[in-house]
């Protein structure tokens, strides 16, 4: 039976304890804030995927119109009616297979600063990308890790929504790893106010921690 738990504890930061070429997430800072994805493994196998899903999609959907080219002694009884059959099935599973692997098989997490939201998307190998789901920092709860206790399981990175809603899950990878951006996430999600309460109240205890020397 699995076991899922919950944490938000403080962590080393990551370069103590996980060596670069280690890691399976990467960050890629932009000017609105940042996008964060699995690194890209030396033989890409969801660009593979997608390539091979675009092509079968492809011969698929020839398939589904040029067997009305071929005589209709190689079929038996109503010889329309079958071409007719055979162009739907050979067409809607085509177009199908087509749209899945066109539609981005790679997730990234995008965290919006300007617009304080934060953004899955799928990624295609083309550039395209895809909306899965976005939600607004303001909507946001906390954030966490959930684990499941069994060995070389991956942990998630969820955060929970106000309003009692289902938690969502943001990214899945190494526990190390998700935790540093863990910390990282509730220092972005947290509201502006809230920040610059805290900053005051760092100003007025240094300038007290002073005045008392």
């Amino acid at each position: 039976m699995l076991t899922l738990t919950e944490t938000s504890e403080e962590v080393v930061p990551l370069d103590e304890v996980l060596p670069l070429q280690e890691r399976i997430l990467e960050t890629e800072e932009t000017a609105w804030g940042y996008v964060v994805r699995q690194k890209t493994d030396r033989f890409d196998h969801e660009t593979a995927f997608e390539s091979a899903g675009r092509f079968l999609g492809l011969i698929l959907v020839v398939c589904a119109y040029g067997q009305w080219f071929l005589p209709a002694t190689l079929f038996g009884g109503d010889a329309v009616a079958m071409k007719g059959a055979m162009s739907f099935v050979f067409g809607a599973s085509g177009v199908g297979i087509y749209w899945f692997a066109t539609r981005g098989l790679k997730t990234d997490l995008e965290v919006d600063l300007t617009r304080r939201e934060l953004r899955v998307v799928n990624r295609n190998s083309r550039g395209g990308r895809r909306l899965q789901l976005h939600i607004g920092m303001r909507d946001i709860e906390s954030a966490f890790l959930r684990r499941i206790k069994e060995d070389d399981a991956p942990a998630y990175l969820m955060v929970r929504p106000r309003r009692g809603a289902a938690p969502i899950q943001l990214a899945m990878g190494c526990e190390t790893e998700l935790m540093e951006l863990q910390q990282r996430l509730k220092s972005d999600i947290k509201p502006v106010s809230e920040k610059l309460e805290d900053r005051m109240a760092r100003n007025v205890s240094f300038l007290s921690s002073r005045r008392a020397s």
